[in-house]
């Protein structure tokens, strides 16, 4: 089973309160790290922070391994399980290379994503890197999404509702269906890979509209997102009760990092 990364003291977890939608920005961090025969994968937000380990031998993965570091739903960590299906996966420089060899949807999304990621750069033979994603709330749909690599800006999208405004070459491009499979094919890698990160950002940013940490149950959540991922396979999605804590309000942080790992208490203190 996924290893569940001990709160920082027995104390009861605080719940974190709620920042109104329209005040905030969400924040992810995607980072890999990259070393001889083993990669990993890291994803933190407001609302995850999941570390997938992988091991290789250049060609295929030969053994994984995941972490919930802090996660919404007390199923999250059995995610571990389906994560397993990546070993044998023979490396390519697609992100979307492991969802092409095992159902997606059955998969914890952020734990997965942090996985591709560690495998793409190791498909690719480039090195570490941190990704730093901002997606200030919407406001009348819109909203200016800021991404960059190892510190350096890579770009900045002007969105409106689920479409990207501009720059180009995104102009008019939905961040939907269809996003992954023209960004691949028509950008070359390094943007590539960065488009994918953020257009996840995006998608995931909406969780800001919800008080999530008001929902007691997984299968409370409106609308339901069934079938989508781990906690809301038919089987499981009735066992996923909230962890309370577990949010963090990331608009003023500097150290993602560091936040992430901060007490539930220390977090609301802040």
């Amino acid at each position: 089973m996924l290893a569940a990364v001990p709160a920082a003291d027995a104390a009861p977890r605080a719940r974190i309160p709620y920042q109104p939608f329209g005040t905030a920005i969400y924040r992810r961090e995607m980072r890999a790290s990259l070393g001889e025969g083993v990669a990993v994968g890291e994803i933190i937000d407001d609302f995850h922070h999941f570390r997938a380990t992988l091991h290789h031998d250049g060609t295929r993965i030969t053994g994984i391994r995941g972490e919930a570091v802090r996660y919404p739903w007390t199923t999250c960590p059995g995610a571990d399980q389906p994560l397993r299906r990546l070993v044998g996966l023979r490396l390519e420089s697609s992100l979307r290379a492991p969802g092409r060899h095992t159902p997606q949807r059955a998969q914890c999304t952020h734990l997965f994503d942090a996985a591709c990621l560690a495998a793409a750069r190791v498909a690719r033979g480039v090195g570490s890197v941190v990704y730093a994603i901002s997606v200030p709330d919407r406001v009348d749909g819109r909203t200016r999404v800021a991404t960059s690599r190892d510190g350096s800006p890579v770009f900045t999208w002007d969105v409106v509702e689920a479409e990207i405004a501009g720059p180009d070459p995104f102009t008019g491009r939905s961040i939907g269906s269809g996003f992954a499979q023209w960004a691949e094919a028509a950008l070359d890698p390094d943007t590539a890979e960065a488009a994918l990160l953020t257009q996840r950002a995006c998608v995931i940013a909406g969780g800001r509209t919800m008080d999530l940490e008001g929902v007691p149950r997984a299968a409370l959540v409106q609308p339901n997102p069934m079938g989508k991922c781990h906690t809301y396979q038919p089987d499981t999605v009735e066992k996923g009760d909230r962890v309370v804590g577990s949010i963090r309000n990331l608009t003023h942080e500097t150290d993602i990092l560091a936040a992430s790992l901060a007490s539930a208490r220390e977090a609301v203190a802040d």
